[in-house]
């Protein structure tokens, strides 16, 4: 017989690449339970770096050399992986430093679907910064029942976290 306390309870961080990592991070750890939590970094993609990059005028400037090179469809694309794989590193970083085992996904934010599947269920908590409250997908997490945990920030629109 499962009772309430024997459920899996998953802890979802809700990632972009401009989040504060560390915040959030502490905020999902505090509301860990010490058995049956399963910890998920959800890295919420959108698609402003193939935006900019379909732009006729857009164009990036070193910031060593100054120079103007135009942004590409190829550079979007690098960009926003490293972005991922910066983001991935540092929560994988961050688990390890607190012994803990942590699955990482990525989905579009479009992909509204698959984005609740992961964070739906009664005893869910989301763990999320307050700017995505302003995007769409906050409207329809709202709707699942799970608890939503927001940690006060604005995008961090520097390289490091």
């Amino acid at each position: 017989m499962t009772t309430m306390n024997d459920e899996n309870v998953r802890i979802v961080i809700a990632l972009t690449e401009r989040t504060p990592l560390r915040q959030l991070w502490q905020k999902a750890l505090q509301h860990r339970h010490e058995t049956r939590t399963e910890l998920l970094a959800l890295f919420v993609t959108d698609d402003q770096w193939h935006r900019a990059a379909s732009l006729p005028f857009t164009c990036e400037i070193s910031r060593v050399s100054g120079v103007n090179v135009d942004f590409t469809r190829e550079r979007a694309k690098q960009v926003h992986e490293d972005a991922i794989s910066r983001v991935r590193r540092q929560m994988e970083e961050l688990a390890s430093e607190a012994n803990l085992p942590l699955a990482f996904k990525v989905l579009p934010e479009s992909d509204q679907k698959r984005i609740r599947e992961f964070v739906s269920g009664s005893r869910n908590i989301l763990v999320a910064p307050t700017f995505l409250t302003k995007r769409p997908l906050f409207a329809a997490l709202e709707e699942l029942g799970c608890r939503i945990v927001l940690i006060e920030a604005v995008e961090n629109t520097g390289q490091g976290n």
